[in-house]
């Protein structure tokens, strides 16, 4: 990346930071134009960074979600704010982030791509980064005055980034965790299968011996480079699209239509360890019945989105699915299989291990004092929660009002913003 070419060179903002008697400098960038000029020493950090769980802060992730996201209007409320910290011309974090509006005068820093990424990280450089410069590049941060509070939830307690922020800002009393699959230890497929409860493998068994019953069961995993690929992804929203609604929950950023191009641009001329997409799909005689896309990133495999079709749910598509999924995952040398955040109980069964997470909403402002503090750490988990308490039948009543509500005042429009962004 050449630093002093492009017509916005003399527009960024930097910050000199001095450590040790090397003078570094962190550089922010905040236009799609900057950030694809960086492609070189962004995928070169993310091979280097020593860290799992940082598929959510990679090149293609960033750049896709850039690409479908921040055209039109809506931008207007977001810009990207991705820091970049330099030791002369190399490259030492990334750190991708923006700048969003919330709740009518909040201006809050989070995760570039929240809420649909999934883990908050930085990239670095194991040999040349550690904790002491990392808290002094979030000083710098903290006094740009970029924002009113820096608000990260499903950061990894053991990241470099949670111990960096530990201790600052407040962080709400819900714990957060992954449900993970570790693969490490597993062999083979029938292996594993063999060391499952006998409760669990006939259950198994049982499911998909009623779908053979139905018709011919079948397995296939596309990738961008398959010709139906694009078609079969906007199948899979949709047949999520209609569980949200058929189970009263909101989701709101699936509805929204350039989530599908975001998806279909993801993984483009990726290798196979480098953020490769794929989309597993359970046919009944030829047709979905559920479906699976997820992404491979430095051996691990993250469950982002699965769907089924609601006319055969009782016979639990989705669990014969993902019995499916990870036999896959065996034989292609995944070491582990991540089903995110989402606290579903169904996870305990399918997986083996957990990775704790933390938020941490750090205010830079008076009015990020009360956002943090009242909203953040304070009422919206106690509203989320009791959201998921309600039965699917309360959920969507309460679907239907928000509907409504925000269709007359807009996403993002006052104090309804608050309400909308409860459940992400």
């Amino acid at each position: 990346m050449n630093r002093t070419s492009g017509s916005n060179a003399g527009r960024r903002w930097t910050l000199p930071i001095v450590q040790n008697g090397r003078r570094l400098e962190l550089e922010c960038l905040e236009t799609l134009d900057q950030l694809l000029a960086l492609k070189e020493e962004w995928q070169a950090l993310e091979r280097r960074t020593p860290e799992p769980f940082t598929y959510f802060q990679s090149f293609d992730w960033c750049i896709s979600w850039c690409q479908a996201f921040l055209d039109g209007e809506a931008a207007a409320d977001q810009k990207p704010s991705v820091y970049v910290l330099w030791d002369g011309g190399d490259c030492l974090m990334i750190w991708p982030l923006m700048t969003r509006r919330v709740a009518g005068t909040v201006r809050a820093v989070v995760p570039l791509s929240a809420p649909m990424n999934q883990y908050a990280a930085l990239l670095y450089d194991p040999a040349r980064f550690d904790l002491t410069l990392g808290k002094l590049v979030f000083d710098g941060i903290c006094g740009r005055g970029e924002g009113d509070a820096i608000c990260l939830d499903h950061v990894p307690q053991t990241a470099l980034l949670a111990r960096i922020i530990g201790g600052r800002g407040v962080s709400p009393l819900t714990e957060q965790q992954s449900s993970i699959l570790n693969l490490t230890d597993i062999a083979d497929w029938e292996s594993h299968h063999r060391a499952l409860p006998k409760k669990q493998r006939l259950q198994r068994n049982s499911r998909r011996n009623r779908l053979e019953k139905l018709g011919r069961l079948d397995y296939r995993v596309l990738t961008p480079a398959d010709a139906e690929y694009a078609d079969q992804v906007d199948r899979c929203i949709a047949m999520k699209q209609d569980w949200l609604k058929g189970t009263g929950r909101l989701g709101r950023d699936l509805f929204d239509p350039r989530f599908a191009a975001f998806l279909r641009g993801l993984g483009q001329g990726t290798g196979p360890d480098e953020g490769c997409v794929y989309l597993h799909a359970l046919t009944l005689d030829g047709v979905p019945i559920a479906m699976e896309l997820g992404m491979r990133f430095h051996k691990d495999y993250y469950c982002f989105l699965g769907a089924i079709d609601l006319g055969y749910q009782q016979y639990s598509p989705g669990k014969v699915q993902m019995e499916s999924a990870q036999r896959w995952a065996i034989e292609s040398g995944i070491h582990r299989f991540d089903f995110l955040n989402d606290p579903s109980a169904y996870k305990s069964s399918w997986t083996n291990t957990s990775e704790p997470l933390t938020a941490l909403y750090v205010p830079l402002t008076a009015l990020g004092q009360v956002y943090c503090r009242q909203w953040m750490a304070g009422l919206r988990p106690r509203l989320r929660a009791l959201y998921h308490g309600l039965g699917p039948a309360w959920r969507g009543r309460f679907r239907h009002v928000l509907d409504r509500l925000q269709a007359l005042v807009g996403r993002a429009g006052g104090s309804m913003s608050l309400v909308l962004c409860c459940i992400p």
